[in-house]
C-alpha cells in the first residue's frame, strides 16, 4: 500500500523519475570512468565473481517468519524483554505488531495489532520494557495503560525539528546508547526554487528523555541507517545522489560535515571541508540504497559489521581498522536470498539475527520489485571459503582467508585485479569514479598456513578506493570456490 497516502502511485513514480533523471547544470571537466569490471578484468562468470553472491550465505540457515496474511514493510525491529518481537511498518497503517512464539514452526508465530496511525514508522527501540517508535516528524513513546498490550496513549517525547509536507523528509532510527536517541533526518527533493532546506535537515540530531535535542552531525543526504557497531561506536549509512558520488559508511562524530551541499551549517558559517566516510560504498557495484548497520555477534565474522540494502538487495559485511585514529576498512558481498530489500537488522535474544525488508509500490526504492519480508538468519556453524579481512599496510595490503588455500596450488600477480579510484563531491546527481588507474601487484607473500596473502603493491594513494578482484581459480582444500571474489577497500590513510 502507498506509504505516502497524500500522493498517487502515480505521483510518487513521477516523483522518483524526476529525482533520478537530475543532471548538473554545467559540465565538470573529469576523467573518463569505467566500471569495477571494465579495463583488464575478466568478465562475471559466476555469482560472487564479479556479481552478486546468489541465495542465502552458507554459514547461515534462513527462516521466513510471517504469515501469508501478513506482509510487512519492516520499518523498525525491536526486541521486549520476554523476547517477543515489535514490527513497525512503512505503509498507510503505519502499524506497530506484536510478534510471538518466534521459535521452532513459523507457521505457528502469532502477530497482534498493537498500535496504527503512525506516520511513517521508520525506527523502534525498546529501554527499560518502554516501546518507543520514531515517526517522520516525532519520537513516540507507546503506552498500554489497560494491560492488554494495545497502545492506549501515543506520547509526545519529541516532535521540535521542522517538516513539511515533503515526501522525502525521512526520519530514520533508532538507536538508544548512554541515555539518548539517535535519530538521522534525510533532506527534502521537492523544495520549489527559492526554497531552503529546513535547518535540521541531513543531521543526526541526538534527544535526551525530556524531549530535548542537539545536533551531532551534518551534510547527511539520505541517511536510512544507524546502528551500534565496531567498539560499541554510533555508524551511519547514506544514499548516493547529489553530493554523494557514492554511498557511504559513516562514523558518527560530534560537529563532522558529511558533504550534502545542501546542508544548513548549524554555526550560521560557510561549509567546512567534507569529512572522509569510513567507507565508501560504489553505487551499484556493492551498495544502492544501504540501510541499517548492526555489529556482528557470532562466528568467524565477530565484531566486523553488517548492513542491509534496500535497492541492491542482500546484507553487506565490512571490515574496519584503525588508522591513525580513523576507521577505514573493507566491504565484501554477504548474502542474498532474502524476501524483499533489506532495510532492518535486528540481534534477537536468541543469537540470530532478525532481518526486516521492504520495498516501495510502483518500483523505485525496491530490490526486484518486492515489497514485503520479515526473516531470520542463525549461524549454523559451517565455514565458508571467502576473504575474511583487507588491512592496510605500508607498501600494500594483507587479505587474509577464513580457510588455507589448496595446497597444490601457486599464488602469482595475475590472481589480483586490482584498481584505485577517488570521488569528488559535487551538485550532480552521483558522481564519476576519478583517476581511475589499475595497480599491478609487485610481490606476493603466502602465510605458512596458506591464509594470509601480503601484496605489495606500488603507487596506492590515500582517500582512494582500492578495487580486489581474486582469481576464481583461488580454492581451498576441498576444492570449494570463493563465496566471493571482491572487495572494496577506503584508503584514507596508508599506516606507516
Amino acid at each position: 500500500m502507498n506509504p505516502h497516502p497524500q500522493f498517487s502511485d502515480d505521483e510518487l513514480k513521477t516523483i522518483l523519475d524526476y529525482v533520478f533523471s537530475l543532471k548538473p547544470a554545467t559540465k565538470t571537466e573529469v576523467s573518463t570512468p569505467t566500471g569495477a569490471n571494465e579495463g583488464n578484468a575478466r568478465k562475471p562468470t559466476r555469482p560472487g565473481d564479479g556479481a552478486d553472491v546468489e541465495g542465502v550465505h552458507p554459514s547461515y540457515n534462513l527462516t521466513t517468519l510471517h504469515r501469508p496474511d501478513f506482509r510487512p514493510r519492516v520499518g523498525g525491529l525491536a526486541f521486549l524483554p520476554d523476547g517477543r518481537l515489535l514490527v513497525s511498518t512503512w505503509d498507510s497503517v503505519g502499524g506497530v505488531y506484536l510478534l510471538d512464539h518466534l521459535q521452532g514452526d513459523s507457521s505457528k508465530v502469532t502477530i497482534k495489532r498493537i498500535a496504527a496511525g503512525l506516520a511513517e514508522p521508520l525506527g523502534l527501540e525498546v529501554v527499560n520494557g518502554q516501546i518507543y517508535v520514531l515517526q517522520k516528524h516525532e519520537l513516540t513513546r507507546l503506552i498500554d495503560h489497560d494491560g492488554d498490550e494495545v497502545i492506549d496513549e501515543y506520547r509526545a517525547i519529541c516532535n521540535t525539528w521542522q517538516v513539511t509536507a515533503d515526501f522525502h523528509e525521512f526520519a530514520f532510527g533508532l538507536v538508544y546508547k548512554e541515555g539518548y536517541f539517535y535519530v538521522t533526518l534525510s533532506m527534502a527533493m521537492r523544495l520549489k526554487p527559492g526554497v531552503k532546506q529546513t535547518p535540521d535537515r541531513g543531521r543526526t540530531i541526538r534527544i535526551s528523555p525530556d524531549g530535548h535535542y542537539e545536533w551531532v552531525n551534518f551534510g547527511l543526504r539520505t541517511p536510512n541507517g544507524i546502528g551500534l557497531g565496531i567498539d560499541n561506536e554510533i555508524f551511519v549509512t547514506d544514499n548516493q545522489g547529489q553530493w554523494l558520488p557514492g554511498n557511504k559508511l559513516i562514523h558518527l562524530k560530534q560537529g563532522e560535515f558529511h558533504g550534502m551541499g545542501w546542508a544548513i551549517p548549524p554555526d550560521g558559517k560557510e561549509l567546512p571541508v567534507m569529512t572522509p566516510p569510513t567507507l565508501w560504498l560504489p553505487q551499484n557495484e556493492i551498495a544502492n540504497s544501504p540501510s541499517e548497520p548492526t555489529l556482528i555477534k557470532d562466528g568467524p565474522y565477530k565484531g566486523q559489521m553488517l548492513q542491509g540494502d534496500v535497492t541492491h538487495g542482500g546484507i553487506k559485511r565490512d571490515f574496519l581498522e584503525k588508522i591513525n585514529g580513523s576507521y577505514q576498512g573493507a566491504v565484501f558481498r554477504f548474502s542474498q536470498g532474502f524476501e524483499a530489500g533489506v532495510n532492518r537488522l535486528r540481534w534477537g535474544p536468541d543469537g540470530a539475527l532478525y532481518v526486516g525488508e521492504l520495498g516501495m509500490e510502483g518500483g523505485g526504492w525496491s530490490w526486484k520489485e518486492r515489497k514485503y519480508g520479515l526473516q531470520r538468519m542463525k549461524y549454523n556453524g559451517q565455514t565458508t571459503f571467502e576473504m575474511l579481512a583487507v588491512r592496510a599496510r605500508p607498501n600494500g595490503f594483507d587479505i587474509e582467508l577464513t580457510e588455507p588455500l589448496s595446497a597444490d596450488l601457486d599464488v602469482s600477480p595475475t590472481d589480483f585485479y586490482i584498481q584505485q579510484w577517488r570521488y569528488v563531491p559535487t551538485s550532480s546527481y552521483g558522481g564519476p569514479k576519478l583517476d581511475q588507474e589499475e595497480m599491478m601487484v609487485k610481490h606476493i607473500i603466502l602465510s605458512n598456513n596458506r591464509t594470509r596473502l601480503s601484496l605489495q603493491i606500488p603507487g596506492l594513494k590515500k582517500e582512494h578506493v582500492v578495487y580486489f578482484r581474486l582469481s576464481d581459480r583461488l580454492r581451498n582444500n576441498n576444492g570449494k570456490q570463493l563465496w566471493s571474489t571482491e572487495a572494496w577497500y577506503t584508503l584514507n590513510a596508508i599506516p606507516e
